[in-house]
């Protein structure tokens, strides 16, 4: 058989729309079989789908991050918790696509439950960087995302709680768009929070994330937008304690943008990084024990006994051992509003907010409780997810796109922000940055 790697390297949707029928099933039979035999450890497995449908995705195809629903097919969610039946129906977001002619062809692995950032995964392996094996992927949808940047499919679903789908996007060198939460249908989903869960979509290029978006929304598209004149916020809490690479990185985008007639503007946002780890977790923590319970059958109490994940373990056991009170979500609740407040006084300034997604370049396998960060030990968590954080709380559409490389390869992104449900202009925002850093983003 021919290298996989030949059969399905790099095609955008472009690419895959000027194949003919019998070339389009060739590859995509490739991609089947690179999901269920990956070096990298971003698949669960791949999934035989049958024939395509028509529709402007006919017999493309795209992989599934393991905690939503694929028909016919067990959802784990990285975990034992979970049974193995299989799902009675497809997500409502996976059935949309399948309308439009696209095809399922593997699930992605993931932090076991989605309750990390690094996508080490002690049940189903851990998910490697393609740029580097010996580093993290991201998380929690790192399957998802190495699965793009490898070239195996053009895009994947993701799903985002607090960073889970910009994150890996960024160590991984992808596009990492995260909708307004509640834009996009939510069931179907292992979910872990109301208030933050959304599912989204990893893929190469922001037209082919434009293309999926439409399918799923049946929204049309924003008018294209120039970049001169473009108000860009720079929000000053993404900026502080940034790993030397990644500074130097996001200032030649900075620098780039305003060459091309960008107006960049400094913001404050407040305690916004601040909320986001203390009202932020406390949303999580409040409603994820009531979400797990409609997929596992037993008592809360149980579940730490069949996790396999250390740092997954002891967050579930806090859960049983430590719930958050009713009034302490209230208060979470109250401060989720204040923050979307500060964002909407900002967004009456600029049009989007631009930060680098992450302050710190991929981390090494196995640092999943400390790294050390400008010589400093620091939690992983709340380190790698401090600038995604607050816009994930907010609600706000998120897209974290390619920025360059560190010395020795690793991926940067930058994230823009929009407000809520201003999800197509963003996306046509990001479009127009990606169109001007392609000089700055070598393509890989």
């Amino acid at each position: 058989m021919a290298d996989d790697s030949a059969l399905t390297s790099a095609l955008t949707l472009a690419d895959w729309s000027d194949l003919d029928p019998a070339e389009r099933d060739r590859r995509r039979a490739g991609a089947v079989a690179r999901a269920g035999a990956s070096a990298h450890g971003d698949w669960i497995g791949p999934v035989r789908d049958g024939s395509p449908g028509e529709g402007p995705l006919a017999g493309v195809p795209f992989s599934v991050k393991d905690n939503v629903d694929v028909r016919g097919v067990p959802t784990t969610a990285g975990s034992p918790l979970l049974d193995d039946s299989p799902a009675a129906v497809d997500a409502t977001v996976v059935s949309a696509l399948r309308a439009a002619g696209a095809v399922v062809v593997g699930k992605t692995n993931l932090h076991e439950l989605a309750f990390g950032i690094t996508s080490n995964n002690k049940a189903f392996g851990p998910v490697r960087n393609p740029a580097d094996p010996d580093r993290s992927a991201g998380g929690s949808s790192g399957g998802s995302a190495v699965g793009v940047a490898l070239g195996v499919v053009p895009f994947a679903l993701g799903t985002d709680t607090g960073g889970s789908v910009t994150v890996p996007a960024s160590f991984c060198g992808v596009v990492g768009f995260r909708p307004s939460t509640g834009r996009y249908p939510g069931d179907g989903v292992v979910n872990l929070s109301t208030s933050r869960d959304t599912i989204g979509v990893h893929a190469r290029v922001v037209r082919d994330v434009r293309t999926v978006d439409r399918v799923i929304t049946g929204e049309p598209d924003a008018p294209p937008v120039t970049l001169a004149g473009l108000r860009i916020g720079l929000p000053r809490s993404r900026f502080r304690h940034l790993d030397p690479e990644v500074a130097a990185a996001v200032d030649e985008v900075l620098s780039t943008l305003e060459q091309a007639g960008a107006h960049l503007v400094e913001v404050d946002l407040g305690d916004d990084v601040q909320v986001a780890a203390g009202a932020g977790n406390d949303l999580v923590f409040f409603e994820a024990p009531r979400l797990l319970a409609r997929r596992v059958r037993s008592a809360v109490e149980r579940w730490p006994e069949r996790v396999v994940s250390p740092d997954v373990r002891a967050l579930v056991g806090l859960m049983a051992s430590a719930p958050v009170t009713a009034d302490a979500y209230e208060d979470a609740r109250a401060a989720r509003w204040r923050l979307r407040r500060a964002y909407a006084e900002v967004f009456a300034r600029v049009d989007v907010v631009l930060g680098p997604t992450a302050p710190v370049l991929p981390p090494l396998l196995g640092e999943d409780e400390v790294i050390t960060h400008n010589g400093q030990q620091v939690p992983v968590f709340p380190t790698v997810t401090r600038n995604v954080g607050p816009g994930t709380v907010a609600g706000l559409p998120m897209l974290s796109l390619p920025a360059g490389r560190s010395r020795t390869g690793l991926p940067v992104g930058v994230c823009l922000e929009a407000h809520p449900f201003g999800d197509t202009r963003l996306l046509r925002v990001a479009e127009a940055v990606q169109d001007a850093l392609r000089e700055v983003v070598a393509p890989r």
